[in-house]
């Protein structure tokens, strides 16, 4: 086993316990329905009020579909994407994994605010309430949709605690027309 995996082993545990224990009393409760049950936590409450590269969209109006999946081994597949300005995508998310991951569109700013916020939440702020994330639990798929409006190099990312610091990060380009 290599130094990263032994490190990052103790975050995955506890990941598991704690996403087992937080879900007793609702089994059939997902992540991104425990936000809603804590309106006042900063992840549910803090949306933020627009993207300089683009906003959410409506999945019947996606140019395509771009389908990622969220590996354990902390890496994103693809790992680059290329979209164009004007361009409507679907990102079809599949967490191919058993750990819960997160999928997290944003400039570096963007991801390091949203890291920040889930430290300091830890397990119990995994729910987004922001139309440019979703999180998923092992196998689940979910879909995010958006409209690139203007040409940057952005990020998307994991914010399970540890996973982002460990390389869960991947790039997209948008192109100017």
């Amino acid at each position: 086993m290599n130094r990263l995996a032994l490190r990052l082993a103790p975050v995955g545990i506890l990941a598991v316990v704690l996403a087992a224990c937080s879900t007793a009393a609702s089994p059939s409760a997902s992540m991104g329905d425990m936000a809603s049950d804590a309106p006042d936590t900063p992840m549910a409450s803090d949306n933020h009020a627009g993207f300089a590269w683009g906003e959410p969209a409506e999945a019947a109006d996606a140019d395509r579909v771009i389908e990622v999946a969220m590996l354990d081994e902390l890496s994103f597949d693809p790992a680059a994407i290329e979209v164009a300005v004007g361009e409507t995508v679907t990102f079809s998310v599949t967490n191919a994994g058993q750990l819960p991951h997160d999928f997290t569109l944003g400039d570096e700013e963007t991801q390091d605010e949203h890291d920040a916020e889930m430290a300091e939440a830890g397990m119990s702020g995994m729910g987004h309430d922001e139309p440019n994330a979703l999180t998923l639990e092992g196998g689940e798929s979910g879909e995010l949709t958006w409209t690139f409006t203007a040409p940057a190099s952005i990020l998307f990312g994991c914010h399970v605690p540890g996973h982002y610091d460990a390389g869960m990060v991947g790039t997209l380009t948008i192109a100017g027309s």
